[in-house]
């Protein structure tokens, strides 16, 4: 444990020392985002901030990680690598989205056929359990590029992508040192103390934006410790800290990301839009149009989240077919909610509207009637 605190402390005293200095470089280069269109914040802002994180993350590890730990977990940290480039280049230059995909995918493919964490089984999922090597490899190299675009495309607002990468690192990361896994621990802890440190310049008013150079590469480690833990937790025989769901419990660890992408593609879909068509129904800009600041938007959600954890620890010893629907549904409930929420304030809106429109006509006629007697 004492070296998983060295390598967390490591990377958040590197990351938070830096961050001032990459915000003052930022704004003398002009490595700003512009406000405007689809974009929540109103002044330019910084919006590198993976830079640092990644830094902070990668530098901790080589400091403190063993030599035979770093030789268990180098192709991981190469992918990684390349998926912090991949960000950090369309930070700096817009990349096309089949471009960014392909660099998705190469990542991928590194985890799944190079490093082996990938699906060997549905884990008794609807009954199944042995599924064929190369739709493990189809199906991981898929999860990881749905989780890492989903968690891309919750980076809206200050402090939310930081707060759920925190609460997924920690999880996993306590989840690997209780059960041996020392270096998936490592990198686990890693991320999360270079976030703490990010946190402290992202919370709203947010003086840098993590960017696609944070944003991708996050997503896509967060990815990884998801398959390793749902693979690894399900084979792990003979120890207290085993989840009976495996698939389930990954899944409330990451459901804001999951939940919130599934609901705006189906959104999109059923009006007959392209799912990749971009628009402002996040569930972060619903509480922002509900009347939510960043810091309360944020608040909520992470809350939302860090219950959705304690149900899947409350659920530990049912399998999937337990914890799996409970979470789907409980996800399901609390967004139908919202959504009648906000259209119950949408509806109140247009007849204050209606009515605030009323009463000017009535008021012109009554001048218009006083000139004509006048």
């Amino acid at each position: 444990m004492n070296t998983l605190l060295l390598v967390g402390g490591t990377s958040f005293l590197l990351t938070f020392l830096m961050f001032p200095v990459f915000i003052k470089l930022f704004k003398k280069r002009n490595f700003l985002d512009d406000p405007g269109g689809r974009k929540i914040h109103t002044a330019k802002t910084p919006a590198m901030g993976g830079l640092p994180i990644y830094i902070g993350f990668a530098i901790s590890i080589l400091i403190w990680a063993p030599f035979e730990i770093l030789a268990d977990i180098k192709y991981v940290l190469s992918a990684v690598t390349i998926m912090f480039i991949i960000g950090f280049r369309d930070d700096l230059i817009n990349l096309k989205a089949l471009q960014k995909l392909f660099g998705q995918i190469a990542s991928a493919l590194i985890i799944v056929g190079v490093c082996e964490i990938r699906f060997t089984s549905l884990y008794g999922l609807f009954g199944i359990e042995e599924i064929s090597p190369l739709l493990g490899y189809i199906f991981s190299a898929f999860t990881i590029i749905v989780i890492t675009n989903a968690y891309n495309l919750i980076d809206g607002i200050d402090g939310l992508s930081g707060s759920v990468g925190l609460i997924a690192s920690m999880f996993f990361g306590i989840w690997f040192y209780l059960t041996g896994l020392e270096s998936f621990a490592m990198l686990s802890f890693a991320l999360l103390g270079a976030l703490v440190a990010f946190l402290n310049f992202n919370w709203a008013p947010s003086k840098i934006f993590m960017g696609d150079t944070g944003s991708l590469f996050i997503g896509f480690f967060l990815s990884i410790i998801a398959i390793k833990f749902i693979d690894y937790n399900y084979y792990l025989a003979d120890n207290e800290f085993v989840f009976g769901g495996s698939i389930g419990t990954a899944v409330a660890v990451l459901i804001l990301p999951l939940a919130d992408t599934l609901r705006v593609f189906v959104r999109r879909v059923a009006k007959g839009m392209s799912p990749m068509h971009p628009d402002r129904t996040h569930v972060h800009h619903i509480l922002l149009r509900l009347g939510c600041n960043h810091a309360q938007a944020t608040g909520i959600l992470v809350t939302v989240n860090i219950i959705f954890v304690l149900l899947a620890i409350v659920l530990k010893n049912f399998g999937d077919i337990v914890v799996l629907p409970a979470m789907l549904v409980t996800a399901f409930t609390l967004g139908t909610i919202l959504e009648l929420i906000f259209k119950s304030a949408i509806d109140k809106r247009k007849e204050e509207l209606k009515e605030r429109n009323k009463a000017i006509r009535e008021d012109s006629k009554i001048i218009s009637l006083t000139k004509n007697v006048g």
